[in-house]
């Protein structure tokens, strides 16, 4: 089950739920509020996708067949470094205890009300947007304004997905600065790095990928191996990358 096409402005949730009805009522629901629906009825499905989609937050639930969602939470994090929400009937204060404990970033208990599922899925994306999100951020003449969600280059206005823009405002935010993966992946996700997740990579590939077909002269993420990632505009200079 998926929803309609996705533009750039609207958040992208993989629902990851073998209740079929419910499914469709989240789905609807959260559509209906102007987000883009992924479902899946099992959680092994979602890690196939790794390389081809860019969630925004996961919804999954616990008692999935086959692995269920705890087991699999370390597998799915690995996979997307975005905030992952647990639904679920299970409602003792032990499994709740769990689920935040392997890293969740929150807890739903069922049935759901989707509001109050509005409400939660809100509140962890906003945990995404810059700290300062009152003000503008300045390079050179790069700008990014984290309200409009707006990069302007000089006159020129550039779009950038939502999740783009905040992988790119930590890097102008440490610009001259080498960032390592741990770093940048406790910014950008805002939990702790596990050691193995290696998706922030693909973020940063796709953000560089990005900068490169803007052709900016001076506007370059540097790889510096064994060490992280160096974001730097030099208006002025235009050099090969160093990877």
């Amino acid at each position: 089950m998926t929803g309609t096409r996705m533009t750039d402005s609207q958040s992208q949730i993989l629902l990851i739920e073998d209740d079929l009805p419910l499914a469709e009522l989240v789905c609807t629901y959260l559509e209906q509020q102007g987000f883009h629906l992924v479902h899946l009825d099992n959680a092994e499905d979602a890690l196939l996708r790794q390389d081809t989609d860019d969630f925004d937050l996961i919804l999954c639930d616990v008692m999935l067949p086959g692995q269920d969602g705890f087991s699999l939470y370390p597998q799915l994090a690995a996979s997307y470094p975005c905030p992952i929400i647990f639904l679920t009937a299970l409602d003792s204060h032990l499994d709740q205890i769990r689920g935040l404990d392997l890293g969740a970033c929150d807890y739903l208990l069922k049935p759901v009300v989707p509001p109050l599922l509005l409400a939660r899925i809100k509140a962890s994306l906003r945990k995404l947007q810059p700290k300062t999100a009152r003000d503008s951020l300045r390079l050179h003449n790069l700008a990014l304004n984290p309200n409009l969600q707006q990069v302007n280059l000089g006159d020129e206005v550039i779009s950038f997905t939502t999740k783009e823009f905040s992988l790119l405002w930590i890097f102008v935010l440490y610009a001259g600065k080498v960032l390592s993966r741990e770093f940048l992946f406790e910014q950008y996700v805002g939990r702790e790095y596990d050691g193995l997740d290696r998706a922030i990579d693909l973020k940063i590939s796709r953000l560089r990928k990005r900068l490169d077909e803007l052709n900016v002269p001076g506007l370059t993420i540097t790889t510096i191996h064994g060490k992280g990632y160096l974001f730097n505009y030099l208006p002025e200079f235009s050099g090969e990358e160093l990877t």
